[in-house]
């Protein structure tokens, strides 16, 4: 993994690595969809590691996930 394919982010709270595979679009500038993921990638952790109901975020997280395929 190197900053070339991927982004990475630090969570302020608790100093987790997030690392994203940078997104594959038909546009040379990837930035603002990698960007994207970087951000729901944080929120899902946010939601599961620093949540007072980390549970039942959890347990929503993976619902929704499986609705989506």
């Amino acid at each position: 993994m190197d900053s070339a394919s991927h982004r990475f982010g630090k969570c302020s709270e608790c100093h987790e690595i997030i690392c994203v595979e940078k997104a594959v679009t038909d546009t040379q500038n990837t930035q603002p969809e990698t960007n994207e993921m970087l951000h729901k990638v944080f929120r899902t952790h946010v939601k599961l590691k620093h949540s007072e109901e980390s549970s039942q975020a959890a347990a929503r997280i993976v619902r929704e996930a499986t609705e989506d395929k």
